[in-house]
């Protein structure tokens, strides 16, 4: 995979971020069949995204939650598609929304990310652009290298947590605080990305909604795993477009063995 080419993706990915920040102003929500939100903005993105990887990843395969592409199981990269994670907060005016596109490779494992949520900003009025090529040791969060080196995870004072999650896990064990924004992809990043939040937990979703920021946690350090404490894994029904069942906890190692002995389902 050349450089220049994975920075023409990250090309379209900016551009991809500022033509959503221009079309949220006036944006309508529509349905899929399932009941899920889908705005004209997905598709679009979804789309530009794709042809921009065909055009310059001719060999590789795409999986996006818009378009039902082919896998190709020989292909040396796997390019994986959100073109909108969280589209409802988006569709109603919220910030935390994101582009989010995740490289696999050839084993299925997260080697590479772009991520884009231009309204979600760290400290900056820029919103947050991470991204990792593959083959880097760390990502680069709005151009700098980025590293989590010394955080401590020995306690969880804020945990995010996904939003149906409180009908079925009892969290009196965490004495923190529980957040949660409306994007899957900022929820696992949230422990790499900001200082004071230790860990996260999702429920079942699509590997759109984790592929991304896992290869960006994973290099920083931090782990996924099961809430029965078996390391996440990307199983075939995953990678066919299907949800994963359960509960996942995202921390480092300590992190991790405070959540599985806190965490516990009702």
């Amino acid at each position: 995979m050349r450089r220049e080419d994975f920075t023409a993706l990250v090309d379209a990915v900016r551009h991809c971020a500022d033509y959503a920040v221009e079309a949220q102003r006036n944006i309508t929500r529509d349905y899929k069949d399932d009941g899920t939100v889908l705005t004209a903005t997905d598709l679009y993105i979804s789309d530009y995204l794709l042809a921009v990887i065909r055009e310059h990843f001719p060999d590789c395969s795409v999986i996006s939650e818009e378009e039902k592409t082919e896998r190709h199981l020989q292909a040396p990269y796997t390019f994986v598609i959100d073109p909108i994670d969280g589209t409802d907060v988006y569709s109603q005016g919220f910030p935390s929304w994101c582009i989010a596109v995740g490289i696999m490779d050839a084993g299925f494992s997260p080697v590479g990310s772009i991520i884009s949520a231009p309204r979600w900003g760290v400290g900056t009025i820029d919103g947050l652009l991470l991204t990792l090529f593959p083959g880097d040791e760390l990502p680069q969060l709005n151009g700098e290298v980025f590293s989590i080196e010394g955080k401590d995870f020995s306690s969880v004072s804020q945990l995010i947590v996904c939003s149906g999650s409180y009908k079925t896990i009892d969290f009196s064990r965490i004495y923190g605080k529980l957040r949660s924004f409306g994007s899957n992809i900022l929820h696992i990043l949230a422990p790499g990305i900001y200082n004071h939040i230790q860990g996260a937990v999702f429920a079942g979703c699509y590997i759109w909604d984790i592929a991304a920021a896992h290869a960006i946690v994973q290099s920083l350090g931090l782990e996924i795993r099961y809430l029965s404490g078996e390391p996440f894994s990307y199983t075939e029904a995953l990678l066919s477009r299907d949800i994963f069942s359960g509960y996942a906890l995202v921390s480092d190692p300590a992190g991790l063995d405070i959540l599985q002995d806190a965490v516990r389902l009702r």
